[in-house]
């Protein structure tokens, strides 16, 4: 799992009850905590970096070194957490959600069996259960509620005014009250998690244990693939553009940048066994739109024209997706 902040600066990883948390430019560490249970959940601000445990305890720590300035306990085991971009964490649990500030518990949510909970944004939440129930809950209690057809496995609140629900098929958008189909995935690829961006123009993916996948939006085209070959990815988190976050197995992980193709590694922790891996990396990054030329009065109109060669070249280009095998090493 990981985490980074919309600012850039911290930058969270887990392994069990390991608790690493990096620069967020250079991607040096800066410390680590071993907590008392396997976290589930990790979550960054500019100005605190947060933990959740299975136990049901959330930590908010000083980003710059190992101090716990605040706790709260959902009261149960945890079955999921979210944690806000404001760092506030709910909680699933077998009773439903349960929201966690510093100051402790706050509003608690009936949702029987909730597996799945996201923040929206003016006090909204999401959970939803492994039947394929969704509720969606505003600050005066329920307001949406929809069936799916197969249980959710991750849900996330996309800035163009939408939820994502993920089934191991299928991309969900809940929006006006409405469930409709967004996207699908391979047979043989369950989706294991996704993500939006800071504006919602990208949505990613994590397809079986390796693969991610970052779309467009609203075009749904492909502009970015990553796949590791001797690696399991446990999450992504977009940060600032052009930015997408990607949590390894082991508590390692990678900064992808959209915008060029560039990879950037954490840095290992002192103590750490340091871990080399490869990966297959594409971009495709969407072409900025051409301003469109005035229209022509009717009399002078004229027939359409053959494109030009020069422009079939550059639609053939723009096509071609960089390829690029990079090893991670020292």
């Amino acid at each position: 799992m990981i985490a980074f902040d919309s600012t850039g600066r911290n930058l969270v990883l887990a392994d069990d009850a390991e608790f690493l948390v990096h620069d967020g430019p250079s991607e040096g560490p800066r410390w680590r905590r071993d907590c008392k249970s396997p976290l589930i959940a990790v979550g960054a601000t500019a100005d605190a970096v947060i933990s959740v445990d299975e136990d049901g305890q959330a930590v908010w720590h000083d980003p710059q070194r190992d101090v716990q300035r605040a706790t709260a306990e959902a009261g149960d085991l945890a079955r999921a957490a979210a944690i806000s971009p404001s760092g506030h964490v709910l909680v699933a649990t077998s009773d439903g959600a349960v929201e966690l500030t510093p100051s402790g518990p706050g509003r608690r949510h009936a949702w029987p069996d909730a597996t799945v909970v996201a923040w929206g944004v003016g006090g909204q939440i999401l959970v939803a259960d492994q039947q394929g129930k969704v509720g969606v809950f505003g600050p005066a209690g329920l307001v949406l509620e929809v069936q799916l057809e197969a249980p959710p496995v991750a849900a996330t609140w996309n800035a163009r005014g939408f939820w994502i629900v993920a089934t191991a098929r299928k991309l969900l958008r809940i929006e006006g009250g409405a469930l409709h189909h967004l996207t699908g995935g391979p047979a043989d690829m369950p989706i294991r998690a996704v993500a939006s961006s800071l504006g919602g123009d990208a949505i990613a993916m994590v397809l079986g244990e390796s693969l991610v996948i970052v779309l467009s939006w609203p075009g749904r085209d492909n502009i970015g693939q990553l796949r590791y070959l001797d690696r399991v990815v446990d999450g992504v988190q977009f940060g600032p553009e052009p930015w997408l976050a990607v949590g390894l197995d082991g508590g390692d992980g990678n900064k992808f940048d959209l915008g060029n193709g560039n990879l950037n590694r954490t840095d290992t922790h002192p103590g750490r066994e340091h871990r080399r891996w490869m990966v297959s990396v594409s971009v495709n990054p969407p072409q900025p739109a051409e301003p469109s030329a005035p229209p022509q009065p009717a009399a002078e109109a004229q027939p359409a024209a053959k494109p030009k060669a020069s422009l079939l070249l550059f639609t053939v280009v723009a096509l071609i997706v960089l390829y690029t095998i990079v090893r991670f090493g020292s």
